[in-house]
């Protein structure tokens, strides 16, 4: 009995801990190198192509409510140094929905032989719910379990990178403008906060087949503490790349990706909750696919391995 509620107590502090007298927090990914325009609207349009990608993250497997995320976006040049893009964000925990369609520009300046900065912006609409009603209420006639409160919201953020051939420099608040999910000024349900995202890579060549690459990402939201992960990948005969990560706390994961060609890209990744999520939900699940059309015109050079 005592395992079984302290159990159901972890569960729903997962569940509500950004929801009560707090705000939402923002999905994360083990492979943020690879889902950049989730996170910093100035990586649209710096491959020289068409470049889209779909990730999909389950998390906390093994419980029977857990957090699920869903990106897809497509990016392009649009001229020499103009890029536009387009992201969606399907976010699922427990009764709680958030919904993001956003477009992305970026303007690139030229800042030195294969340096660039690209500066960027974002604006769209959000969706966020909280449905009570899927709760097992102990009272069936609160009111409040009865409820379903949602709010579309317009959201915009901006964001800077400067990167060359080999190394990325990140710095982006993907959504500045905070909204509740219940208009009337309730604290049970408060709905986003903004977050600050910062990010870096570099890729050293060991020999002609091997490249390593280090990553990390440094993030955080008003009124929470600040959360780093670091990466490290190895990259094998420009196709396989294998890696490791860890976020500080929470998990370590094993990533593995591989160009099916040089257009597409497939990766997936696995984490092992270290935090004390793990006597219950020790694992998590993330997929991602991504694709990229060349233009035979030359353009500004792009992160080739980024």
């Amino acid at each position: 009995m005592k395992r079984n509620m302290k159990r159901l107590i972890l569960i729903l502090t997962g569940i509500f801990g950004g929801l009560i007298a707090t705000a939402q927090q923002a999905p994360h990914y083990t492979q943020f190198m690879y889902n950049m325009n989730m996170v910093n609207p100035a990586y649209a349009g710096i491959k020289n192509g068409l470049a889209a990608g779909v990730l999909y993250r389950t998390q906390w497997t093994g419980t029977e409510v857990h957090p699920t995320t869903g990106t897809i976006n497509v990016h392009s040049r649009v001229g020499e140094k103009s890029g536009i893009g387009i992201s969606g964000l399907f976010d699922t925990n427990g009764p709680v929905r958030q919904t993001d369609v956003k477009v992305d520009y970026s303007y690139t300046i030229p800042v030195a032989s294969n340096l660039n900065l690209a500066l960027g912006l974002n604006v769209g609409l959000g969706q966020d719910q909280v449905d009570f009603t899927m709760l097992q209420a102990i009272d069936p006639n609160d009111p409040l379990l009865t409820e379903s409160p949602k709010v579309g919201t317009v959201t915009y953020g901006v964001g800077a990178l400067l990167y060359s051939e080999k190394f990325y420099i990140s710095l982006s608040a993907p959504n500045l403008n905070k909204s509740p999910y219940d208009k009337t000024g309730s604290t049970y349900a408060q709905g986003r906060t903004i977050h600050y995202f910062g990010a870096a890579g570099y890729v050293l060549p060991l020999n002609n087949s091997f490249k390593l690459k280090p990553h990390i990402m440094v993030y955080k939201a008003n009124g929470t503490p600040i959360s780093t992960m670091l990466n490290a990948n190895l990259f094998m005969y420009d196709k396989l790349e294998l890696g490791v990560s860890y976020r500080v706390k929470d998990a370590v994961s094993g990533l593995i990706n591989f160009k099916i060609t040089d257009n597409v890209r497939i990766g997936y990744a696995y984490d092992r909750t270290i935090s004390s999520m793990k006597l219950y939900s020790p694992n998590t699940h993330e997929v991602f696919l991504n694709f990229l059309l060349r233009f035979k015109r030359p353009g500004i050079m792009s992160p080739i391995y980024f």
